[in-house]
């Protein structure tokens, strides 16, 4: 990695853990192991660092969003392919850096909004990209056409948010395996996808 990756990763971690105002750029440098102009040559000030990273966040979900379910469904098994194609991801996404989505669900509960122009641009426009699917779902009869396609989204993102944000607690009350557990995860994406779609 790079200077500006790894001042972007130990920003992600630090920023999870105690939000923008319990973190000094002084300790984000010696976590990344660079001098604190460095970030400032960078990133800019705190915030915008910060910003940086809500940002790191949001396109990487849109991106896979659009990857997976910007095309219509040629039929019932292409629908649930992509569908799960695209939770896949977002599991994906997450175990490549965990910090990252504690980051991240911290700011959507934030009530400060600081960064709400990037949650627009990012995580809203993800939204409706699934939300576009499943109305594409419902054009086809695939899904039933009285289910509201933005409350399917949000369902989905509900469940999604829990099981990542509740991995280690699962993983050391109940002795699940983690995300990371290729068998396990393939189980838990059938299983979501059965919540959301029905069964076959």
């Amino acid at each position: 990695m790079n200077k500006k990756e790894d001042i972007l990763n130990a920003a992600i971690e630090l920023f999870s853990k105690r939000g923008l105002e319990g973190v000094s750029i002084r300790e984000i440098a010696t976590l990344a192991n660079v001098h604190f102009a460095s970030i400032r040559y960078h990133y800019g000030d705190k915030e915008e660092l910060y910003k940086a990273c809500i940002s790191k966040h949001g396109e990487s979900r849109l991106l896979s969003a659009q990857k997976f379910l910007s095309a219509e469904p040629k039929n019932h098994e292409d629908m649930r392919l992509r569908l799960g194609y695209a939770i896949d991801d977002v599991f994906r996404i997450h175990n490549e850096n965990p910090f990252l989505t504690k980051l991240i669900l911290l700011e959507v509960e934030s009530t400060d909004h600081r960064s709400d122009l990037i949650l627009k641009k990012t995580m809203v426009a993800m939204t409706e990209t699934y939300a576009s699917f499943f109305k594409a779902c419902q054009a086809k009869k695939f899904i039933d056409k009285n289910l509201d396609p933005l409350f399917l989204t949000q369902s989905l993102m509900g469940i999604l948010h829990h099981f990542m944000r509740t991995e280690h607690i699962r993983e050391r009350l109940l002795a699940h395996k983690p995300l990371e557990d290729r068998e396990n995860k393939e189980i838990m994406i059938k299983n979501i996808i059965t919540l959301i779609l029905g069964k076959k």
